[in-house]
Order: C-alpha cells, then sequence, then structure tokens
C-alpha cells in the first residue's frame, strides 16, 4: 500500500526531469522568494526551524536497500549493479509537511563513522551533515516538480562528500512553505 501511494522516487526523479544547475537555470523561472529557498547552501533544518521554533519534526517514512534511480546513479557515479541504502523523510512544521527528501547512499559510504548515516531516525540528516568537518557539497541543481499529489512545487539536489564519500540529497519543496515565509 506505501509503495503506491507515498513513493516519493517517482515524484523526485520523473523520467524527463530537466534539471539544471544553478548558474544556468532560467532566472524568470524562479521567483525571488524561490530563489533563495532553492538555492540556499545552508543548513535546510536550521532554517525550517527559524520558522516556527520548536515545532520542526522529521516523519521517517521508510530506509531501505534498492537499486537508484537513473539520476542518482549518474551522480554517485555507480554501476549498474550497485545498490543503495535509501532514507526517504518528511520535513515538517509541527503536522504540515513542508519538505519530502530522499538520501541515497552508496553502500560503500557507511563505513567507519559514516555508519551513522542509518541510524538517524527521526533526527534530521542536516543536523548530522552540517556538524562533520569534512563536509563538502556540489551546486544545488534545481528542477520544477509536475503537479502531483503531495502539491510539491520545486526540487533540489546537491552531492554531499563526507571524507570524500558520496552521498546524494534531494529534496522537494511543499507548496505548504508558503504558509510559513
Amino acid at each position: 500500500m506505501y509503495q503506491d501511494q507515498l513513493a516519493i522516487a517517482p515524484l523526485l526523479f520523473p523520467l524527463s526531469a530537466s534539471w539544471s544547475v544553478r548558474h544556468r537555470y532560467p532566472p524568470f523561472l524562479l521567483t525571488p522568494l524561490w530563489r533563495d529557498w532553492l538555492l540556499d547552501e545552508g543548513s535546510l533544518t536550521a532554517r525550517l526551524s527559524g520558522l516556527q521554533p520548536g515545532t520542526f519534526n522529521v516523519q521517517l517514512l521508510r530506509e531501505y536497500r534498492t537499486t537508484p534511480t537513473p539520476v542518482e546513479r549518474q551522480q554517485l557515479r555507480l554501476g549498474q549493479q550497485q545498490k543503495v541504502w535509501v532514507r526517504e523523510v518528511v520535513l515538517r512544521l509541527g503536522d504540515k509537511p513542508l519538505v519530502y527528501a530522499r538520501t541515497a547512499v552508496p553502500l560503500s559510504t557507511l563505513t567507519g563513522s559514516e555508519r551513522r548515516l542509518q541510524y538517524l531516525g527521526e533526527q534530521s540528516l542536516g543536523s548530522y551533515l552540517f556538524r562533520q568537518p569534512s563536509l563538502e557539497r556540489t551546486p544545488l541543481k534545481v528542477s520544477h516538480c509536475r503537479k502531483n499529489r503531495l502539491g510539491l512545487q520545486w526540487a533540489r539536489y546537491s552531492l554531499f562528500r563526507l571524507k570524500g564519500k558520496p552521498l546524494l540529497v534531494t529534496e522537494a519543496f511543499s507548496e505548504h512553505l508558503l504558509e510559513f515565509i
């Protein structure tokens, strides 16, 4: 039942998404508000928490091992047979879903201290990542979401590296975000 109703990978990675690096994305497609949120390279957790202090929470949807999407495979530079560990969550203020996020982590990344990624539970990924001194991040890529049942407007992704080991974080922003800004 869950996979049919709440699977977010097809929403985040439609077959013909037009992902673009931030410097080539046509600026007229992004209002100043969306540009500000989509291209912010800081911690999304910290930014959302600041909108309504004390109400930010993470709803864990599921964690599992799977075949990566074509975008994930390309960005993580994985072979056809390689698997990833996936974590899907909703970032909320109170009970309002604001951001649906999917993290794809190659199994080879989940060694040493990076094994911790599998045990975050309902702790935000951002609260962990942005405390890591070895954190590196590639430029954000954004895409407009097709009309969908979750009210997702825009999505972005970025490749992170912890001690040189990659993980791909994709976040889709709900229209509900506009109620808090």
